[in-house]
């Protein structure tokens, strides 16, 4: 599942899930769009969590 997705279904949105990360909002779209080759294992490991969801699920899955 995306990220995307899934933050929707947490009813967040991306400014409200970016600031908790600690992350901007353009990082986060390049996330959510599937361009996180340059960002850090601890920050995409937040974002799981946040989201109630594991690493492998959110950016390691083909769907």
């Amino acid at each position: 599942m995306s990220v995307k997705i899934r933050r929707i279904m947490k009813k967040l949105s991306q400014k409200e899930l970016a600031k908790v990360v600690g992350i901007s909002n353009v990082t986060l779209v390049k996330i959510e769009k599937g361009n996180f080759d340059n960002v850090k294992f601890g920050t995409l490991k937040k974002i799981a969590e946040l989201l109630d969801s594991s690493i492998e699920e959110l950016f390691l899955s083909e769907s």
